[in-house]
């Protein structure tokens, strides 16, 4: 056990209790329906955040639900890290290098 995992999975478990079963259903539906979108290219968590708040979900109690979101799709084994790195496009991430996401079904399997 690591306590410093421990203590991540904690607050993200209490900042998505905090956003509400309803909310992170909604959330996970949009999120996921854009990385389906994507395919196998993925795009940034940013990118599925924006288009779900673009199609009607409401702003969780607190921003870093959306973060907690992202880690627990993660978690879940449905988001998968495509190995690439961007710069953010939103305002508020001041361009900070950013991984590129996709759903873990778009995985490119590699050849043995």
């Amino acid at each position: 056990m690591n306590i410093a995992t421990d203590l991540r999975n904690a607050g993200t478990d209490l900042a998505l209790d905090n956003a509400g079963a309803n909310w992170r259903a909604l959330a996970t539906s949009h999120v996921i329906r854009k990385f389906e979108l994507a395919g196998a290219n993925g795009c940034l968590f940013e990118t599925a955040r924006t288009f779900a708040e673009e199609n009607g979900i409401g702003a969780p109690p607190h921003h870093n639900a959306w973060g907690a979101l992202c880690l627990a799709l993660s978690r879940q084994n449905i988001l998968v890290k495509t190995g690439q790195y961007v710069n953010s496009k939103t305002a508020r991430s001041h361009a900070r290098v950013s991984p590129v996401w996709r759903l873990k079904k778009f995985e490119v399997q590699q050849e043995t």
